[in-house]
């Protein structure tokens, strides 16, 4: 007689968030220039914001900056301007429900500071699920030493309700605004659960993520920080 056997099954809650949230996309455009000053964040947020006036009032919107390769994925910043490649993309994080109004970009042309960007052939990207995200500056209130900005940070995440088990900062980065310079860090977290991966996403951390900061991406590797700070 052949024996029957019984198993329960339940899925793990990881399991269960693999697919994608799609309230918050990233736009993304190809662009067209060959350069572009190192420190273009607020210049990049004029610009968009005089052709989407709006940009002001739409709640979880971020404008990415613009890197190259020399830039080393964010870990490493050229002094004064950025040689951008054919394979240079630029991204505006927004609500899906905003998305079709940005596809207006296609085909125009801003002026960031004194240079010209054209864009072209956008495509809709939704957010990454992976446990460990990098975010190029990240800027809090309390930043005088890495762990008083670690400790800043983790009070953030905890007031999302963002579990985190690993958090790592890197070199320092400094936007220049009007009104005064934003210091941040750069900063990567691994360990994250699926859903909390796709939440810090969607609501980025700290201050100016109209000025490219605060904005996580996928990340695949801790090496970068690790020569990034042997370096230091």
């Amino acid at each position: 007689r052949q024996e029957i056997k019984l198993m329960y099954w339940e899925d793990d809650d990881q399991e269960k968030q693999k697919k994608s949230s799609e309230k918050i996309v990233d736009i993304s455009f190809k662009v067209n220039c060959n350069k572009i000053a190192a420190d273009h964040a607020y210049d990049l947020f004029q610009a968009v914001s005089k052709r989407f006036p709006k940009i002001n009032t739409i709640d979880n919107l971020a404008i990415h900056s613009v890197y190259g390769a020399e830039s080393g994925a964010g870990w490493e910043r050229p002094e004064t301007e950025i040689y951008l490649s054919k394979r240079t993309r630029f991204c505006i994080r927004t609500p899906i429900e905003h998305s079709e109004e940005f596809h207006d970009l296609n085909g125009e042309t801003l002026k960031i500071g004194k240079y010209e960007m054209s864009f072209s052939k956008p495509t809709i990207k939704k957010l990454g699920i992976t446990d460990t995200l990098f975010c190029r500056t990240v800027v809090v209130e309390n930043n005088n030493s890495e762990e008083e900005f670690l400790k800043d940070v983790s009070l953030s995440l905890a007031e999302m309700s963002i579990s985190v088990k690993k958090m790592l900062c890197g070199k320092e980065h400094i936007i220049q605004t009007p009104n005064k310079a934003l210091v941040g860090k750069t900063l990567l977290i691994t360990d994250l659960e699926k859903h909390d991966s796709i939440k810090l996403q969607e609501l980025g951390i700290g201050i100016g993520k109209l000025f490219g900061c605060g904005i996580f991406l996928p990340h695949k590797s801790i090496a970068p920080v690790a020569i990034s700070k042997s370096n230091e």
